[in-house]
């Protein structure tokens, strides 16, 4: 005698109630995450000449290690600008001469490489002038050149070792930081401030690494 079995098929899915529960979730989540996403964004907005200030240190601080000759970061109302160290008492005026001279060497490069395309060489059959050799001179100083200008919207102030206050910048003062081809540079702290974000930052003596950071985001 054969005894059949009859097994019931056991239907899965979710009751209306559950996927009302899994939704909720799901929004209470997305409500927490955008926030979190949108502060993290103002964040890095806020944050970025002080991420530019610490590219620039790292960036100096290595070609002056690895050619052997100091390098420079200046400070101005403009912002933070870097170049071959020449003169201890130059001022922005500094840079402002050397960008034009960057802007004269490649008008003249253009030139020199649109007549040798045509065949013609113009220094052909004559040594180097004077006002060449000066320019060759310029060249190899200018082998590296970058600014970052800061947003009317941000001021920031400086603190160098020895400095017992802190030197606003806006107001039309320059300071310029040094890096020795030893990697040493002065102890120096800024503070960036905008209408919405401030951070306070250390820069380490020895290495051109950030120290220490503080600084609040709205």
């Amino acid at each position: 005698m054969k005894i059949q079995r009859h097994h019931r098929r056991r239907e899965f899915g979710f009751s209306l109630v559950e996927i009302v529960v899994a939704l909720a979730i799901v929004g209470v989540m997305i409500a927490i995450s955008v926030p979190s996403i949108d502060s993290i964004r103002k964040e890095k907005l806020a944050r970025e000449p002080v991420t530019a200030l610490a590219k620039m240190v790292r960036e100096t601080r290595k070609r002056a290690m690895s050619e052997g000759r100091p390098y420079q970061i200046a400070f101005d109302s403009r912002g933070f600008h870097t170049a071959r160290f020449f003169s201890p008492y130059g001022k922005s005026e500094e840079f402002d001469q050397l960008q034009r001279d960057l802007e004269v060497i490649a008008q003249e490069q253009e030139i020199i490489e649109a007549s040798r395309a045509r065949g013609i060489d113009l220094n052909a059959g004559a040594g180097p002038t004077e006002a060449q050799q000066q320019m060759d001179v310029a060249r190899e100083g200018m082998t590296y050149f970058e600014k970052v200008e800061l947003p009317d919207t941000y001021s920031y102030k400086l603190r160098f070792y020895g400095d017992t206050d802190w030197v606003d910048m806006t107001t039309g003062e320059f300071k310029r930081w040094v890096f020795q081809p030893s990697g040493m540079l002065d102890p120096m702290q800024i503070q960036v401030q905008s209408d919405n974000a401030f951070f306070e930052v250390e820069f380490h003596p020895l290495t051109g690494d950030v120290k220490s950071e503080s600084g609040w985001v709205e």
